[in-house]
């Protein structure tokens, strides 16, 4: 049986708290139909404080814990939920921060969900390795972590000795991923089933709003950036961009690369599939027309674009988020 237990803290979601807990105990039901003859359940589970005393979730509501982190032994699966808002002031907690960080140095698998990934990171359990968050905190995690290989389209990732799982949402996407890998695939399916959840979900790539991470101080790249917003439907190179910059193009590409996360001219398809996104979703324009209008001529070739940015087709992203 694992031994599960979910740290909360001010400010959390209790969504994301209670959401899993419930689908955890659907497991260890579902888990008495399927296998009858089995005494062993699926899970148990603890809810944790720092002091052990109740906490005020987001909603205003309380989270009742059943110990504080001291007092609780014997973790198999450590669950990080998110905050909503900035973590920075979570992060001050270094008593929280070195807790999580020595239950992962002492063997406990450490799962996070949304901004939790940031705890994860602090505690230096993400150092060199990949990691996803809710898309609106993706350059937030770029610029404080650098060296962690942030992939802001993937729901979930599973890194053995930890998880990440992406937005708000996502807690209950990482539930069922965690009922199918310890407990098994028709349980975690039969649990889908049950709530209503689709079980199938693989990236927040049709969530994404690429906005182009402003939050640096590189004015050369900045300047780029702000021209961009207004000529990105023209024929731009690197070389174009380098100029605008002032800066030789091996020093633009290593710069802008290090500001925004991106290289130059996938930041600049990332913008016109954003601005495609938004006339698609805000107006009855026709793909070809968006396609043009955004800086594209080759409707097909916009078609396998936008598929593999977004992770859907126009069309599909139109019936789905259209007003």
């Amino acid at each position: 049986m694992l031994n599960i237990t979910v740290v909360a803290y001010d400010n959390c979601l209790q969504s994301g708290i209670a959401g899993m807990l419930d689908l955890f105990t659907l497991a260890n039901w579902e888990q008495k139909r399927l296998s009858p003859e089995s005494k062993s359940l699926f899970c148990h589970t603890n809810v944790v404080t720092l002091d052990g005393e109740p906490v005020t979730s987001f909603n205003r509501q309380q989270v009742v814990a059943n110990c504080s982190i001291r007092e609780c032994k014997d973790i198999d699966l450590l669950i990080v939920p998110g905050v909503m808002g900035r973590p920075d002031r979570l992060l001050e907690n270094t008593e929280l921060v070195d807790w999580i960080g020595d239950q992962h140095s002492n063997g406990t698998i450490v799962a996070s969900a949304c901004s939790g990934a940031f705890l994860l990171a602090e505690a230096g359990i993400l150092k060199g390795r990949s990691a996803t968050t809710h898309w609106q905190l993706a350059d937030r995690f770029r610029q404080r972590y650098p060296k962690i290989d942030m992939q802001i389209d993937r729901l979930i990732i599973d890194g053995v000795d930890y998880l990440c799982a992406a937005g708000t949402g996502a807690h209950h996407d990482l539930a069922l991923h965690l009922i199918e890998k310890y407990g098994s695939k028709s349980l975690a399916k039969v649990c889908a089933r049950m709530m209503l959840i689709d079980g199938n979900r693989r990236d927040q790539a049709p969530f994404v709003r690429f906005r182009g991470s402003r939050e640096h101080i590189d004015e050369p790249v900045l300047k780029v950036q702000q021209w961009l917003d207004q000529y990105y439907r023209e024929k731009v190179s690197v070389r174009v961009m380098a100029k605008r910059s002032g800066l030789n193009e091996r020093t633009f590409l290593r710069r802008f690369k290090k500001a925004t996360g991106e290289a130059p001219l996938e930041y600049l398809q990332k913008m016109r599939i954003e601005k495609a996104k938004q006339l698609l979703t805000g107006t009855d324009q026709s793909l070809e027309v968006i396609t043009n209008s955004v800086g594209y001529v080759d409707l097909s070739s916009f078609r396998r674009l936008f598929h593999q940015v977004v992770g859907i087709s126009p069309s599909v992203y139109r019936q789905r988020f259209g007003s």
